[in-house]
């Protein structure tokens, strides 16, 4: 099945705190990074994204689950990405 970009960051923290938010409200995804191994100094730009990712169905969803734990103030954002298209 087809998978989506739902967020990225650069921060491996967030992105495993945001996976396993998703997971417990019933959003199955996975973590993509896109760091080079052995390179672990590369956290900025493409070559240090990580990617929360799943599939098309379950993406709306995802996204609006980090909105509302956001607005909220369960959730603390640094500067990342919502991948809004669909």
């Amino acid at each position: 099945m087809y998978e989506r970009i739902i967020y990225a960051t650069y921060d491996e923290i967030q992105a495993q705190l945001l996976r396993l938010h998703l997971e417990h409200h019933g959003v199955p995804c996975r973590l993509r990074s896109m760091r080079v191994g052995g390179f672990q100094g590369i956290t900025f730009g493409p070559l240090g994204e990580i990617r929360l990712m799943t599939s098309a169905p379950y993406a709306e969803k995802g996204r609006r689950l980090i909105d509302q734990a956001v607005l909220r103030g369960s959730l603390s954002l640094l500067p990342g990405k919502v991948d809004k298209q669909e």
